[in-house]
């Protein structure tokens, strides 16, 4: 784990460098990554407790069937994803910021090393986020911010069913 760290540190200290971002940027990323990381719970050990409210275990057991068909009847990968589960603790792990010139439907990239070029920017922190936003505001940039309910690593880590998942029906739960 500790070499992870460094190698992040490393990746985050570069960027600065290069300019894409800011370390602040990646420091906030990290931080809400370990931190969602950290707070797993075994899917399978919540729906066998008792004391799991009823609608979550439902909700839970809902998703695992739903994973389950994905592997059987879809072909996607057995592994270890959705096999734990994180409550947030708010209505969106993350909030997006998008923003376009006035009048242009072209809208303003990021870039980061690894990922590439996205046409968002994303926050743990939904304060962070409207303080980012108010700034592009400021540049004559037309902006949206909008909370996110899932997060995914993009098959960097096993990723955690979230309670902002949850929250919605079936189908968007399948989704």
């Amino acid at each position: 784990m500790r070499a992870f760290f460094r190698s992040v540190a490393a990746m985050i200290v570069m960027s600065g460098l290069a300019g894409c971002t800011s370390i602040s940027y990646y420091a906030q990323s990290l931080k809400g990554h370990v931190e969602i990381m950290a707070a797993r719970q075994d899917v399978g050990e919540l729906i066998d407790d008792p004391s799991t409210p009823g609608t979550l275990r439902a909700r839970m057991a809902s998703a695992s069937a739903i994973r389950q068909f994905a592997i059987d009847e879809l072909a996607l990968p057995d592994n270890n994803s959705y096999r734990s589960y994180v409550n947030v603790g708010r209505d969106a792990v993350t909030w997006a910021i998008f923003a376009a010139p006035e009048f242009s439907l072209t809208p303003r990239t990021w870039c980061f090393p690894v990922f590439g070029c996205v046409p968002y920017r994303g926050y743990f922190s939904k304060r962070s986020a409207i303080e980012i936003a108010v700034e592009l505001q400021r540049q004559g940039l037309e902006v949206y911010v909008t909370g996110i309910t899932a997060y995914s690593t993009l098959g960097w880590s096993s990723d955690p069913l979230l309670s902002t998942m949850l929250s919605q029906d079936e189908t968007y739960l399948a989704g």
